[in-house]
Formats: structure tokens, C-alpha cells, sequence
């Protein structure tokens, strides 16, 4: 495993991944709650702070998330345990800062935390089912209304 050796379109898959994923989550969630009824400004705020205190909570309970793990990649810190105040520092700062894309293997947000990205080998079958379950979550994020019709039905 090496830390600068990936690609970086693969950090750039597992955010969005992530980010689709728990957005989704929280979206089914909180269909109800008074905020997604009453303000959206506050609603989308509480589904950043939720989007990445998740990331920040797997990120400390197992290195990775998700879309990291499907693409092979791993969050770790030599100079600090990888605890949930320093993930959620380094989540946040992805976030504020950008989806920062470079090829050192090191972006803003690492070298604030003092973290860095280590990649595993990743074959192409693992690529092909990495973007079949995203595009399946992309389509149930879009047929959003479809799928809630669904639940209630009871299909």
C-alpha cells in the first residue's frame, strides 16, 4: 500500500459516493422533521453537519468509508490517532476547502491534519461494481418521490 501512488479521480468517486449516500440516508430520515417542512437553509446545514459527522465517525471507527473502502482507499494518521475530533476536522475542512484533486497524494484538508490517503489495488471488476451500485444509488436518489410512494404502499 502505498500513500501517494492512486489516481486521485478515485478520492474524488468515494467523496461523492459518500456524500450521495448519507445525504440519501438523512433525506429519508428527516422527510418529516420540522425543519425539511419549514426552512430549507436550515435543513441543508443540519444535512451538512450530518454528512460529515457520519464520514467522521467511520473515519474514526475504521480508517474509511464506504466509497473509500470500495475504491481501496484508507485515512491514516502517523503522527495522531485517527480519533473522531481529528475525522471530523479533516471532513470539514474537505468540505469547506473543496474537493481538492492532486497528484501528490496529499490535499489542503491532510495537510492540516497531519493525515494522508493509502491506496490498495483496485481491479477493474471492482470499478465496474463501484459504479453500478453509484448509479444505482444516483437513480434512487432521483426517483426519490417514487421510492417514498413505494414505502408507503408497502411494495
Amino acid at each position: 500500500i502505498s500513500p501517494v501512488n492512486y489516481h486521485s479521480w478515485r478520492r474524488f468517486w468515494a467523496r461523492m459516493f459518500d456524500y450521495f449516500l448519507i445525504g440519501f440516508l438523512f433525506l429519508l430520515l428527516s422527510r418529516n422533521s420540522i425543519f425539511a417542512l419549514n426552512n430549507i437553509f436550515l435543513y441543508s446545514a443540519l444535512q451538512l453537519i450530518v454528512v460529515i459527522s457520519a464520514e467522521a465517525f467511520m473515519l474514526a471507527r475504521t480508517g474509511t468509508t464506504a466509497g473509500k473502502r470500495f475504491l481501496g482507499l484508507r485515512v491514516v494518521s502517523p503522527s495522531a490517532p485517527l480519533d473522531f475530533n481529528l475525522a471530523w476536522k479533516r471532513t470539514f475542512w474537505a468540505y469547506v476547502k473543496g474537493l481538492w484533486l492532486g497528484d501528490s497524494g496529499s490535499t489542503i484538508c491532510d495537510q492540516a491534519c497531519g493525515t494522508h490517503i493509502e491506496a490498495e489495488p483496485v481491479g477493474r471488476l471492482r470499478y465496474i461494481l463501484f459504479a453500478i451500485v453509484f448509479f444505482m444509488l444516483f437513480a434512487a436518489i432521483g426517483n426519490y418521490e417514487v421510492f417514498l410512494q413505494q414505502i408507503a404502499q408497502g411494495q
